[in-house]
């Protein structure tokens, strides 16, 4: 039989923040995550010292992990994790940091992501972004992981019954709940013709 997974309840999530979106940056992914947990803490009114757990989400960070960044961010954590999950980040770093004071791992973690785009990086990071890619997407010509996710997606509507419309939604929806947000990168909503 299964078991439930136990509930959060001594667990609470605050002080979200976000630092401003660079198309292209000098900036190395380390700063952007300085600057956010810089952010995090003196919005939360603590010390540095008082973030004892760390969960990292970076693509760019290579070729450090979330161990070399606490060196990088002078930090010492008891609890440490390094997500790089994409689009995915948030919610598995939210879990695992939320699982991590459950159990008296840590009292406070520290959810930090970010990356940084030079000119043409995105098309070097695609070019290695896994060996699965490598061996398997991309000698058949796939371009990026939009090939993948398009699979990945009619697979999802054959076996499911999900439509296109199904997934336009998931896309509009994030943008028109985003437009009340100041630092949000579309300013106007979609129309039909967009």
């Amino acid at each position: 039989m299964a078991r439930l997974p136990a509930g959060y309840d001594q667990v609470a999530v605050a002080v979200p923040v976000t630092v401003p979106y660079e198309r292209f940056s000098i900036r190395g992914a380390h700063w952007f995550m300085a600057r956010a947990l810089k952010q995090l803490i003196d919005g939360a009114g603590i010390a540095k010292e008082d973030v004892d757990g760390l969960c990292v989400a970076s693509f760019t960070l290579a070729p450090d992990t979330a161990v070399g960044l606490t060196q990088h961010l002078g930090l010492s954590p008891r609890w440490l994790d390094h997500v790089p999950m994409g689009g995915a980040s948030g919610i598995v770093s939210l879990r695992r940091a939320a699982r991590a004071v459950e159990a008296g791992d840590a009292e406070i973690v520290a959810c930090i992501a970010g990356d940084t785009n030079h000119v043409d990086s995105f098309r070097l990071n695609t070019a290695t972004f896994s060996q699965f890619a490598q061996d398997a997407v991309y000698p058949y010509g796939a371009g990026g992981p939009n090939a993948s996710f398009a699979f990945l997606t009619a697979y999802y509507m054959r076996n499911f019954g999900a439509k296109p419309e199904d997934f336009g939604k998931l896309c509009v929806a994030p943008r028109a709940n985003a437009l009340r947000y100041p630092l949000a990168l579309f300013k106007k909503p979609l129309t039909p013709d967009q």
